[in-house]
């Protein structure tokens, strides 16, 4: 009697497993592709000082490898659009306001100011970047227009 109960106890545990998971962990690598585009000029991540094996600072969780063009998750949880660019080296991703504030190279891209505009595509569909949670094989896009402002 004991053993019966043992295995029915083990199946509900097996069956529930799946209701229990939580879509924002990671099993595996996951990689997929990102461009990021500063007044029709696409900045070259694929430069060593973007890439894991040469850049000062990098995290698991968002990265790039020397040897392709593809962004890496590594890390346990996933990462939203915004977290992705804010991890990548020379970059920095905030909001002020509710407006998309993007820094590269001491550059501050701050859409408050009328004359920048900020696109963000996942999969070629516009989105929030910070509720876009990234998955294998999503392709990004960040789209910066200052309109001609220095």
């Amino acid at each position: 009697m004991y053993r019966r109960q043992v295995l029915l106890g083990t199946g509900a545990v097996v069956s529930l497993a799946g209701c229990l998971s939580d879509d924002s962990e990671i099993d595996e690598m996951e990689r997929g592709r990102i461009e990021i585009v500063i007044d029709d000029e696409p900045v070259d991540l694929e430069a060593d000082r973007f890439q894991s094996e040469h850049a000062e600072e990098y995290s698991i969780d968002f990265h790039f490898h020397e040897f392709d063009e593809f962004w890496y998750m590594e890390g346990e949880k996933r990462v939203t659009f915004a977290e992705a660019i804010d991890l990548i080296p020379h970059f920095e991703y905030a909001t002020d306001e509710g407006e998309h504030v993007l820094t590269y190279d001491g550059t501050t891209y701050d859409t408050n100011h009328s004359e920048i505009h900020i696109s963000f595509f996942h999969n070629d569909d516009p989105v929030d970047p910070t509720e876009q949670l990234l998955y294998n094989g999503d392709e990004l896009l960040v789209e910066v227009e200052t309109d001609g402002m220095e």
